[in-house]
């Protein structure tokens, strides 16, 4: 079953599944490495906003700080810039974090800034709307998440980097000649981010291994409920069914575990079956019993030769009540069957069938029509040997007749590569028949034609119009043909030619013997020429009015 429909379905699940987990993956993956992002970010602006506030506040305090109680200046070298520098030395040593406070005219060498830092200060300065920048890029060798903030020269700097341009500050350094409102520099800030991408990675491991268990469990519980509730019963039941095709009347489908149209399924073929079989064991038993009271009859025969017309007359009896009880039995066969058929092609529709199911379901169609054609031709032979049977005359169009017939043996033929050759007169006149049982009568011979010519062999079918009178139809093949003994009894009922060849193509032995029957009844002929090797060659030659066509 693995290389059939359970494997097949379990890839597409599979496939599917996977790919559905991907996309949740992929988005998982996608939403952690923003909220790392985000993260850094709040950590920097955390960062900046309180090292800001506290250069803030060294800038208010100037006065208490540059003057004693006294009143007198004393200027400590305290101011926003210098207690900056040293509060960020002071935080780099203790932490893994880096700040400092940089422009591109730096005062002091520790505030220069690097390459990254010089292209962000020169957008800073050229874009006044950008109040924030930040990046993730490589320092050192390591990745590493950078955020600057740009400083505007506000009321407390102006001393220190205001007008005049290059006068001395108090700091004793040249002044800048800034004025209110001037970009002055900026805070930047770098994030290690090799922790938050080892826990990224743990959190990726551990997402896939989660997705593989759950993509495992749930294949496993999808193989496990269809193997329980689809492919498991449709096996049994298959099983069950070419049991019973190879003569095996004996069928228990109670022991299949089915549900729904399923296990409606296996009722009806049981049903079927169970008729079947007793139909089977009563004919067996009477035709037992008559065939005891015939040797009885055979032995008294010989002293009581008188009793021979009223043994024969109910033999006579016994044998047109034994047509009238098969027509009767067939009869009622087909309906159980029929509906057997009708499940099984109401089921195989369903699109969500698995493909063992349906497989299965293919092969019960198969061996249930096979046995429904053996039923109909069972009843129409009792038909003709209880007197029953009857033409349904009309006017026939032969090249309709045989134009359903090249259609219906077109496939057959496909598949072994035979050719078949169609000759027919285009001025065939129409006759009177019975048109369903010339098309079986003809597709019999065909079908037989085709089925016992080997793989790239030939039929010819010819229909030819004799004389406006009769019509002769010839078929012929190149297949493994047949001797003069087995001619004499290839229309007789249930016979079926035995050879080493013959036995490999399956059969009823009724399909000829019905043929005859019917030509028969149209007043035609039916008649063989064959050699073993060389083929065969079946002619019928039919009046244009049937013998049942009154004047």
């Amino acid at each position: 079953m693995g290389n059939r429909l359970s494997f097949k379905l379990m890839g597409y699940l599979t496939l599917i599944i996977v790919i559905i987990m991907a996309v949740s993956f992929s988005w998982d993956v996608r939403e952690q490495n923003k909220q790392i992002r985000e993260e850094l970010l709040e950590k920097a602006q955390l960062i900046t906003s309180q090292f800001l506030s506290m250069r803030h506040f060294i800038a208010e305090n100037q006065n208490r700080i540059n003057y004693d109680t006294d009143g007198h200046f004393e200027f400590k070298h305290l101011n926003p810039a210098a207690v900056g520098g040293g509060v960020a030395e002071i935080f780099n040593e203790k932490s893994s974090y880096k700040i400092k406070q940089t422009r591109i005219d730096f005062r002091d060498v520790k505030n220069a800034p690097d390459e990254f830092e010089k292209e962000v200060l020169n957008k800073f300065a050229t874009e006044k709307d950008l109040t924030e920048y930040w990046q993730e890029t490589t320092l050192n060798g390591q990745r590493v998440f950078r955020y600057l903030y740009p400083l505007e020269i506000k009321t407390e700097c102006i001393d220190c980097h205001g007008e005049p341009k290059g006068k001395i500050d108090i700091s004793g350094y040249q002044k800048e000649g800034y004025k209110l409102g001037d970009f002055g520099g900026a805070i930047s800030v770098v994030l290690p981010m090799n922790r938050f991408l080892a826990n990224l990675q743990n959190n990726i491991y551990r997402d896939l291994g989660f997705m593989l268990l759950l993509i495992g469990l749930t294949l496993g519980a999808i193989y496990f409920i269809m193997a329980r509730m689809v492919t498991n019963p449709l096996t049994q039941l298959r099983d069950q069914t070419k049991r019973f095709g190879q003569g095996n009347l004996e069928v228990n489908t109670e022991q299949i575990n089915a549900q729904g149209e399923i296990k409606d399924l296996t009722k009806e073929f049981q049903n079927m079956a169970g008729q079947l079989n007793e139909l089977y064991k009563n004919l067996e038993q009477r035709v037992a019993m008559r065939t005891k009271e015939l040797a009885a009859a055979n032995k008294q025969l010989e002293d009581h030769h008188d009793r021979l017309e009223l043994i024969n007359a109910e033999l006579e009896r016994s044998n047109k009540m034994k047509s009238q009880f098969l027509a009767t039995m067939t009869h009622e066969l087909r309906t159980p069957l029929t509906a057997i058929l009708a499940f099984a092609e109401i089921t195989i529709v369903n699109e969500n069938l698995p493909q063992q199911a349906r497989n299965n379901l293919k092969d019960i169609l198969e061996q249930g029509s096979g046995l429904l054609r053996l039923i109909n031709n069972l009843l129409d032979m009792a038909k003709l040997e209880a007197g029953h049977e009857q033409l349904r005359l009309i006017m026939v169009d032969m090249l309709d007749v045989f134009s359903t017939i090249e259609a219906t043996c077109a496939p057959l033929a496909e598949r072994k590569g035979i050719k078949v050759i169609w000759n027919i007169d285009k001025d065939i006149p129409m006759i009177t028949g019975d048109e369903e049982k010339l098309q079986r009568t003809f597709l019999n011979l065909v079908g037989n034609a085709i089925k016992f010519t080997p793989e790239g062999g030939e039929v010819k079918v010819t229909v030819e119009n004799y004389h406006n009178k009769e019509v002769v139809v010839k078929v012929k093949d190149s297949g493994i043909g047949m001797g003069s003994e087995q001619q004499e009894r290839i229309f007789e009922m249930f016979y079926q030619v035995e050879s080493s060849d013959a036995r490999r193509f399956k059969g009823t032995g009724l399909g000829l013997a019905l043929a005859k029957e019917w030509i028969d009844l149209h007043g035609g002929s039916i008649t063989v020429d064959s050699e073993p090797g060389k083929g065969s060659l079946f002619t019928v030659i039919l009046p244009l009015r049937s013998k049942g066509e009154g004047d």
